[in-house]
């Protein structure tokens, strides 16, 4: 049975998955669980997690013949938990991303190019930290200015660049060299570029003592694809066409990353009369 293993603790903290009896689920057991996590105050996307989660081990229990049809329909059926809460993260204004690459640029070493190359590319094609890390070389093309993706479930997709975000990759390469290998590699100190990937941490500590050097507001490197999709919303571009350079499966997740609304609120709150 595959399903989240936290869900257990909620039918019998004593058992595991594999020693549930898994024949007695029903629909009544998914909305008390459901009704449950709301009064501990879970979040709904966590909420809805594990309502994925239940929904799936209940197929499957249906394909095992464990529990009928019906059982499985009702299940299926119930609604996620809607998310009225204030997403967190916020979009950065350019100058603040323009302050980030600077302060990288500024400073000598190909450490700094490195870090500065990425916190671009991590804005520039709306990265995850972990698809950062993916990057080799050959799904760079200066040619056809686009960044080769790998993302969630394996699922590709080719993301074009700005020209500001090549011309850094180029400076980059000029000094990583254009040998095969990732595109961020883990350097030794003194400054010797070795043909290791950089850490997803690696990512997230970068892009945290950048920001703190370029002395801005408090962000999070998920922060820098936030504003990736928030810029591209604001410039017109079609949302469905958002939810594919994000690589989200789904249109509600790409709509939490729009941060457009909270620019607007900033606005209109600066400019009440007193």
């Amino acid at each position: 049975m595959v399903a989240n293993p936290h869900v257990a603790r909620y039918f019998d903290p004593e058992l595991t998955l594999a020693e549930l009896d898994w024949s007695i689920l029903s629909a009544d057991h998914v909305y008390n669980l459901r009704d449950r996590m709301r009064r501990q105050k879970k979040s709904p996307s966590t909420i809805n997690s594990y309502l994925a989660a239940l929904k799936g081990v209940a197929n499957q229990c249906w394909k095992m013949h464990l529990i009928d049809v019906e059982t499985y329909q009702q299940i299926k059926d119930i609604k996620r938990s809607k998310d009225s809460r204030i997403s967190k993260g916020r979009a950065l204004a350019l100058d603040e991303l323009n302050a980030m690459l600077d302060n990288c640029i500024a400073q000598e070493g190909p450490i700094a190019m490195r870090d500065g190359t990425l916190i671009a590319l991590v804005y520039g094609a709306g990265l995850r930290r972990h698809e950062a890390v993916g990057i080799q070389l050959h799904d760079y093309s200066r040619d056809k200015a686009t960044i080769r993706v790998v993302g969630k479930g394996n699922k590709e997709r080719i993301n074009a660049l700005n020209d500001r975000v090549i011309d850094i990759i180029e400076c980059w390469l000029d000094e990583r060299g254009r040998h095969p290998g990732p595109l961020f590699n883990r350097i030794r100190r003194g400054g010797n570029i070795t043909d290791h990937p950089i850490s997803p941490q690696t990512v997230y500590e970068i892009i945290i003592r950048r920001y703190k050097e370029a002395g801005l507001e408090r962000l999070t490197p998920h922060d820098l694809r936030r504003t990736y999709a928030t810029n591209l919303l604001d410039s017109g571009t079609d949302i469905f066409i958002v939810q594919e350079l994000m690589g989200h499966s789904h249109l509600n997740t790409t709509k939490t990353y729009d941060k457009r609304s909270d620019k607007e609120k900033t606005i209109a709150g600066k400019a009440l009369p007193l």
